[in-house]
């Protein structure tokens, strides 16, 4: 009988939530029931609380004492934040073209953009561990950066005869991502989500104020090409780039809550794209405007991001994150467009992507 009795307790603790105790006084109140085992036959059993009685409970961050008449401790069917961030990015993007038979890099452009960046992230995760996660973000460059032109008429980069410099003032990146997935959890304090999804990272890379520093008749002479160009600023130069890299994309999360309000957020994505860009070199009379040459290719890369956060009080957060991106394509043509109405394509050789980010955020959790 002990022992039956003893084991109705715990059906009993079962019933009322786990890590309970009470301080009984006068005045019983119904609160719930129990089922007695005595050999004989089972018999239900009224339970009683009374008005002073209190509740201990037990959570991952700590116990706490509450009224027996408080609302037992329930398990919401779905959690999720908002957060908004915004810090420095650095983009640094490059491409080179090539020619059958060599030179196997006649043209190499590089833009390096240093932008404030601003992000918008959501995500929301029901009970069941169904995830959904995406971001916002936009950039612009506001402070000069660098932009490079390059012309080769040797194999290998070698025999250099053009090189130019501009500015990379008033480039932008627009960048939109959603994935769904399901998270497991791993202990009371780590959850683990892998995940799918698309994205989108669209940029408009600009050339301004460009100052011709290499002109090499000779090396130009190498391809049977007339150069004088001279050395020294050149005016009116406002050419873009606009490359998009289209993905799907999988990846892993990793959230561990390490108590006294301190979490850590890390992930990993790897993507598979689709590339496109266009282009219009304003200063080239012989090319076709607005769209003097397109790319197009397939790529690979992967990006990982990094967040920290400190908890403020009521679901209120400070983050700090940092980012890193390093796409490429494999294969891909170039295509140029010319006034005249005649086009050519040759390889592209190669389409580079490589970007960091640090920012600053405030998150809200519900």
């Amino acid at each position: 009988m002990k022992h039956l009795v003893a084991f109705s307790r715990l059906v009993m603790a079962g019933t009322l939530g786990a890590g309970t105790a009470f301080a009984h006084a006068a005045a019983p109140e119904p609160a719930a029931s129990m089922t007695v085992f005595d050999g004989a036959a089972p018999r239900e059993l009224e339970i009683r609380l009374r008005p002073d009685s209190r509740m201990t409970v037990f959570t991952p961050e700590g116990q706490r004492e509450v009224a027996g008449a408080a609302a037992w401790p329930s398990r919401s069917t779905r959690e999720g934040g908002l957060a908004l961030s915004a810090g420095y990015r650095r983009d640094d993007m490059r491409f080179a073209i090539g020619v059958p038979g060599g030179p196997n890099v006649l043209s190499e452009l590089r833009w390096i953009a240093p932008a404030l960046q601003i992000r918008a992230d959501g995500n929301w995760t029901h009970a069941s561990g169904a995830t959904v996660r995406g971001f916002l973000a936009y950039a612009r460059t506001e402070a000069k950066g660098l932009s490079q032109d390059s012309d080769y008429a040797r194999n290998d980069r070698q025999a250099e005869f053009s090189r130019s410099y501009a500015d990379t003032t008033g480039s932008e990146m627009f960048d939109a991502l959603l994935g769904f997935g399901w998270q497991l959890p791993v202990g009371h304090r780590f959850s683990l989500t892998p995940l799918i999804g698309l994205a989108r990272y669209d940029s408009t890379y600009r050339a301004s104020n460009g100052r011709q520093v290499v002109s090499d008749a000779a090396n130009a002479a190498l391809l049977g090409i007339p150069w004088n160009m001279p050395l020294g600023p050149f005016p009116g130069l406002h050419s873009r780039y606009n490359p998009v890299w289209s993905s799907i994309w999988q990846g892993l999360e990793l959230e561990i809550k390490a108590g006294k309000g301190f979490s850590l957020r890390a992930g990993a994505r790897h993507h598979w794209f689709k590339y496109k860009a266009e282009a219009d070199w304003n200063l080239r009379g012989d090319f076709a405007h607005p769209v003097s040459f397109r790319h197009t290719g397939n790529g690979k890369g992967w990006e990982a991001e990094i967040e920290a956060g400190l908890a403020l009080g009521g679901g209120h957060r400070l983050t700090l994150s940092a980012i890193q991106r390093d796409f490429k394509t494999r294969h891909g043509k170039d295509t140029t467009f010319f006034a005249s109405g005649y086009n050519n394509t040759i390889e592209l050789g190669e389409a580079v992507l490589a970007s960091r980010a640090i920012q600053l955020g405030y998150r809200y959790d519900f």
